[in-house]
């Protein structure tokens, strides 16, 4: 007879034995469903898929990791150089060619794409795309981008950017690296003080970048304008000629001809250029991002760092862009096309935009926590790339009718930089106002 005691050893033996034999059973299945699946990869047949981009050869890799995913689809990018009207013409060229495109960047102004029938809707392909469901997205994250209850495409990176600053050349002044919530009077300040032209050194590189971030941040952080661009809340006027935001436009321009700490365009030919590039260490401020950094990572000969743009009056914001990427309506590989959007999403995209100086899109405390192990950051101001998950701004413009014609950055360029009267804003602003509010009117009368 079997005592309990026995019984019950026996039968734990047991439990063990069917434990092991379900584990190996269910490896077993795993990777045969992994080996189904690969064999049944590498039978399908190969798509290429022409991709409209500006992009250098960084993104690479990133084509090489979407091969591996997906063994039958290759990325062939097609560089673009100029703006919306070059792209539009490649497309239209290639499809007359008979060699459509699949997908595209696009510069802005997604709304000149939209009319001209070139974009497919996104929607109905998200919607039954499983991989979004268990994916957090900051709120609205599509928004921008939809039109008429189109989505016409989505932000395929989150560009946030930074003041640049050289620290050799603060220190050369006896000055230490500022706080996080620095000023905008702190940095007019420190401009000023850094500034030598015995030395050929000035506060800010002459680069049109601070009039296209920093001056319409400040108007944003002043309380000038709820939005970047100078936009309302609506999206639907610029406040660009309004008195705070034109007196913004006369503090800018004073850096050029009061204070002396940037150069005009003129002034900066005549000094050869040098103070025109950031890289060349005689400037202490820029504006940059991920198409600046990596660079300076590798080339600058100075110690570099970075500061999240300056508090104001009212807030502290980070400016961001976020590139539209959208799949064309002209395409013969759709399905195929809509794999790489939906890639963009996926960790290991996520995680190699981080490694190049981007934001992760996907809110994940993985994807937060990686930021600590990118070789980029290390040594650097961590604590200025993490602010900007929480303080961005976005630059519109879309999905507004007419912003590509809206020429607030010229203007302001001559302004600052050539010394044109702050006045020329009013005219032009107001007959811009005028402008795409008739565009917004025909298009909502649009079947």
């Amino acid at each position: 007879m079997i005592n309990k005691r026995t019984f019950t050893f026996v039968l734990s033996i047991l439990l063990m034995v069917m434990l092991v034999l379900t584990s190996c059973t269910m490896k077993n299945v795993e990777n045969g469903d992994k080996a189904k699946k690969a064999e049944q990869d590498q039978t399908k047949a190969p798509v290429t898929l022409k991709l409209l981009t500006w992009a250098d050869d960084t993104y690479q890799e990133l084509y090489d990791k979407f091969n591996a995913k997906y063994p039958w689809i290759t990325i062939e990018p097609i560089q673009i150089d100029g703006g919306d009207d070059t792209i539009m013409d490649r497309i239209i060229a290639l499809q007359a060619a008979g060699t459509p495109a699949d997908l595209t960047w696009v510069v802005g102004d997604l709304l000149r794409y939209e009319e001209s029938g070139l974009l497919e809707n996104l929607k109905p392909y998200m919607d039954k795309d499983r991989s979004f469901q268990n994916k957090v997205l900051p709120d609205g994250y599509f928004d921008t981008m939809v039109f008429n209850g189109r989505r016409l495409a989505v932000p395929f990176v989150d560009v946030p950017m930074w003041i640049i600053v050289n620290k050799n050349l603060l220190a050369k002044h006896g000055i230490d690296m500022p706080p996080n919530d620095w000023t905008f009077d702190d940095f007019r300040d420190i401009a000023k003080r850094v500034t030598d032209p015995s030395a050929g050194e000035y506060g800010l590189t002459t680069n049109s970048d601070f009039v296209m971030r920093l001056l319409p941040m400040k108007s944003a952080a002043d309380g000038h304008a709820p939005n970047l661009a100078y936009m309302n809340e609506r999206l639907t006027q610029s406040l660009l000629h309004t008195p705070n935001i034109m007196d913004d436009v006369r503090w800018l321009q004073e850096f050029v001809t009061k204070d002396g700490s940037m150069l005009s365009w003129e002034a900066a030919a005549a000094n050869g250029e040098v103070v025109r590039q950031f890289a060349n260490g005689k400037t202490a401020f820029e504006i940059g991002g991920d198409w600046l950094l990596p660079r300076l990572q590798k080339e600058a000969a100075f110690e570099w760092d970075i500061l999240p743009f300056p508090r104001g009056k009212v807030n502290q914001y980070s400016f961001h862009i976020n590139g539209p990427l959208a799949l064309l309506s002209g395409s013969q590989h759709k399905e195929e096309a809509y794999k790489w959007i939906s890639f963009q999403f996926e960790m290991e995209a996520q995680k190699w935009k981080i490694e190049k100086g981007a934001n992760a899109s996907v809110i994940d405390p993985e994807l937060t926590a990686y930021i600590d192990q990118v070789p980029l950051w290390r040594g650097k101001n961590i604590e200025a790339v993490k602010m900007t998950k929480d303080n961005g701004l976005v630059l519109p413009g879309a999905t507004i009718p007419g912003f590509s014609e809206y020429n607030w950055i010229n203007v302001v360029n001559d302004i600052v930089f050539q010394g044109h009267d702050v006045s020329r804003i009013i005219p032009e602003t107001e007959a811009w106002n005028k402008k795409t509010m008739e565009l917004r009117e025909s298009l909502r009368r649009k079947p």
